[in-house]
C-alpha cells in the first residue's frame, strides 16, 4: 500500500510545533525567528513534505498570482513576430517587477475558447484579437479584470495601443510630399483574425488610402495587396509580380502595413532588379530593431511597443487590487529615413525626362 503524502500537520506532529507555524515557515517566514524557520524546514525535508499545494492555496485565497495574455495566433508564431515579442516582453517586464507571472493563452484553433474559459489566471491581457473572436467573449464572460493591446477596443476596458489609422496617414502625407503618385499597400491577413470588425492592419491601410484619396489621388492609382501572412517569405514573394511590372505600371511608393512586411519587399526590390529608393520608396511600420539596420534604412511608424507591453501590465495589476485605471495615450512618430526619396521622375513621350 502506498504511504500518504505528508501534510503540514505531519511536519508540525514531527517538529512539536504548530500548523500555523508550520505554514508561516513556507508563506510567511518573518513571523518566526531564522533558527525556528530553519528547524521547520529540516523536518519538512525529513519526512518528504515538500511544500503547501498552490492550487489549494489558489482556490483559498482566490489570486494565482498569474496574469494571461491571449494572442490572436498559435504560440509558435509569437515567437517570429519582433513587435510581439517587444510588447510580451514589456509585460513580462511589468509582472516580473510585482511578482507575477504570466501564461500566454492562444487564440484560434480547436479548443481555444476553452483554454481562454479555464485559465488559472487573475486578469487577461488580449492582445492584437479582433473583436468577434470567441476567445473575446470567453475572456468578458470570465468577468475577470481585462486589458487589451492594440485590439480590440471593448466598452469599459482600458485600452492600451496607437491610433493606426492616424499614424498610417502620416505615412501618406510623407510619400505625397516627396511627389509619389502611384502607390501600393502590403498589408496581411493573420491566421485566425475574423473581418467583420477592423483589425490594427485594415485600420493603417484605411488610414493610408484615406489620406492620399482626401489629397487628391485617384483611388486607381492605389493597389492594395495581402500577403498570406507577416512574413519576410511572404512579402518577398507576394509583391514580385508588381514590382517587376514595367516602370509605367508599377507604384513609385509602396507602404507595408508592418516592418516586417516592408523588409521582405525590399527583398522583394532587389530580385527585380530595382533601387530602393531611387526606383522604389518603401515604409514600414512599428520601428523594430531590423528596420534601422536594413540596407537602405527603412522609414517607418515608431511607437513603444516595450512600454504598451508595460502599461498593459500595470492596468491589469491595478485592476487586480481593485483600483480605478484609464488608459495612457500612446504617441507615434513618423521616422523618415534611407528607404523613401523623391519620387523618379516620369518620362515625356519621345523619351524626354
Amino acid at each position: 500500500m502506498a504511504h500518504e503524502r505528508p501534510t503540514l500537520d505531519t511536519v508540525a506532529a514531527a517538529a512539536g510545533v504548530s500548523r500555523m507555524t508550520v505554514s508561516n515557515a513556507y508563506n510567511r517566514p518573518d513571523q518566526l525567528s531564522p533558527a525556528t524557520r530553519l528547524r521547520v524546514l529540516e523536518v519538512a525535508s525529513r519526512v518528504g513534505y515538500s511544500g503547501p499545494d498552490p492550487t489549494a492555496a489558489s482556490l483559498r485565497l482566490r489570486r494565482t498570482g498569474t496574469v494571461g495574455v491571449v494572442l490572436t495566433e498559435r504560440l509558435p508564431y509569437a515567437f517570429t513576430d519582433p513587435g510581439l515579442v517587444t510588447i510580451l516582453h514589456g509585460i513580462t517586464s511589468g509582472l516580473s517587477d510585482a511578482g507575477s507571472a504570466l501564461l500566454l493563452v492562444p487564440a484560434g484553433g480547436e479548443g481555444s475558447e476553452s483554454l481562454v474559459r479555464h485559465a488559472m489566471v487573475d486578469a487577461l491581457i488580449l492582445c492584437a484579437i479582433a473583436a468577434d473572436d470567441p476567445a473575446v467573449a470567453a475572456a468578458v464572460e470570465r468577468q475577470v479584470p481585462l486589458v487589451t493591446v492594440g485590439k480590440p477596443r471593448l466598452p469599459k476596458v482600458p485600452a492600451v495601443g496607437v491610433d493606426n489609422a492616424a499614424a498610417a496617414a502620416s505615412v501618406a502625407r510623407h510619400l505625397l510630399d516627396l511627389g509619389h503618385q502611384r502607390f501600393a499597400v502590403l498589408t496581411t491577413v493573420t491566421g485566425h483574425q475574423r473581418t467583420s470588425s477592423p483589425s490594427l492592419f485594415q485600420e493603417r491601410v484605411h488610414g493610408f488610402r484615406d489620406a492620399l484619396v482626401a489629397a487628391g489621388t485617384d483611388p486607381s492609382a492605389i493597389e492594395i495587396l495581402t500577403a498570406a501572412d507577416n512574413s519576410r517569405p511572404s512579402a518577398r514573394t507576394d509583391v514580385i509580380e508588381l514590382l517587376s511590372r514595367p516602370r509605367a505600371r508599377r507604384p513609385s511608393a509602396l507602404f507595408a502595413v508592418t516592418d516586417i512586411l516592408a523588409l521582405g519587399v525590399l527583398e522583394a526590390a532587389t530580385d527585380a532588379g530595382l533601387t530602393v529608393p531611387r526606383e522604389l520608396s518603401v515604409a514600414g511600420f512599428d520601428d523594430i530593431d531590423a528596420a534601422a539596420a536594413s540596407r537602405p534604412p527603412l522609414t517607418t511608424v515608431a511607437h513603444d511597443l516595450f512600454g504598451q507591453g508595460r502599461a498593459a501590465a500595470r492596468l491589469a495589476l491595478r485592476q487586480i487590487a481593485g483600483e480605478s485605471v484609464r488608459a495612457p495615450r500612446i504617441v507615434t512618430q513618423l521616422v523618415p529615413r534611407g528607404s523613401t526619396a523623391r519620387a523618379p521622375r516620369r518620362r515625356r513621350p519621345g523619351g524626354a525626362a
